[in-house]
C-alpha cells in the first residue's frame, strides 16, 4: 500500500482550490486499496476522522495572525514524520501543496529521506505579491519560493 501525506489544505470540501483538488482526489480513490492518504486539516482542536477513506488529522493552530500557515505546515510536518515513524510506513510520500516552508523544507526533506519517504512540494509561487500581506510576511513568502 502506498501512503500519502497531504499538507496544505484547510479541510476536506469547497473551502478552496486546495481543499476542492484534495477532496475530489480524495473521492476518487476511496475505493481503491492500494492507497491510504493522510490530510492534514487545519483545526482549532486535535483529533482524527475519516472522509472518502481517507485518514485526516486535525492540526491545531493558535490565532497568530499570517504565522497561522507557516506554524500549522511545520506542525503538520513534524506529525506526518512522528506518524510514518510509530507506525513503520515504508516508502512514505509526503505532499505539500504550498510552498510557505521555504527555510524549514531541508529539515523535513532531510527527515522524511532519513524515514525512507519522498517529499514534493508544490511550485506554487506568487503568493509574495498577494497585497493582502504584510511587508515582511512578503519577503518571508518570497524567500520560500526560492
Amino acid at each position: 500500500m502506498q501512503n500519502v501525506f497531504i499538507v496544505g489544505a484547510k479541510n476536506l470540501g469547497n473551502y478552496g482550490g486546495y481543499e476542492t483538488f484534495v477532496d475530489k482526489l480524495t473521492e476518487y480513490h476511496k475505493e481503491n486499496k492500494e492507497i491510504k492518504y493522510h490530510v492534514a486539516i487545519k483545526d482549532k482542536e486535535y483529533g482524527e476522522f475519516e472522509k472518502n477513506n481517507a485518514r485526516c488529522f486535525k492540526i491545531k493552530v493558535p490565532n497568530i495572525g499570517p504565522a497561522q500557515a507557516i506554524y500549522y505546515d511545520v506542525k503538520a510536518l513534524s506529525e506526518c514524520c512522528k506518524y510514518i515513524k510509530e507506525h513503520n510506513i515504508d516508502n512514505p510520500i509526503v505532499y505539500i501543496l504550498a510552498c510557505r516552508i521555504g527555510p524549514f523544507a531541508k529539515h523535513f526533506r532531510k527527515k522524511i529521506h532519513k524515514l525512507g519517504g519522498r517529499l514534493y512540494i508544490n511550485p506554487d509561487g506568487h503568493e509574495w505579491m498577494r497585497a493582502k500581506w504584510s511587508a515582511p510576511v512578503r519577503k518571508y513568502w518570497k524567500i520560500s519560493e526560492k
